[in-house]
């Protein structure tokens, strides 16, 4: 507090006193205007620190779970099943991309000729290279 080290409370009190009793253009309501929204600003900051310093509420993550007794072929099948949901939920948004595309007037059949023989152009210079790499 080494702000307040060379302040006195006591004087400063005295001299608000002595500037309320002087007559003249000085009112205490506009004292008064003045100091009320300094304190509702500083009271708002006061309770908006108090509601954040409270933690969120805990989040709940479910998980599922299958018995022990669960084969191996039980395990694979649900794998498939769900990769093929995933496929299927790609092509979807595939489509739906393209189509937001063409709505934009873009040639997405000519981005995706590109796309694909840009990929295929990876393939074919990675594969020379992992021949080599099992010798």
């Amino acid at each position: 507090m080494a702000f307040f080290k060379d302040v006195s409370f006591r004087n400063a009190g005295s001299d608000l006193v002595g500037f309320l009793r002087t007559s003249g253009r000085h009112s205490p309501w506009l004292f008064l205007a003045a100091c009320v929204p300094t304190a509702i600003i500083m009271y708002t900051f006061y309770l908006d620190s108090i509601e954040k310093a409270t933690p969120p509420p805990r989040e709940i993550i479910y998980i599922e779970s299958w018995p022990a007794t669960r084969s191996l072929e039980e395990t694979k099948a649900a794998i498939a099943e769900r990769q093929k949901l995933k496929d299927e939920m790609r092509a979807r948004e595939k489509e739906a991309y393209k189509a937001f595309g063409r709505a934009v007037g873009m040639d997405v059949d000519k981005i995706d000729r590109d796309a694909q023989s840009a990929q295929e152009a990876k393939k074919a210079v990675a594969a020379p290279a992992s021949v080599g790499a099992g010798q």
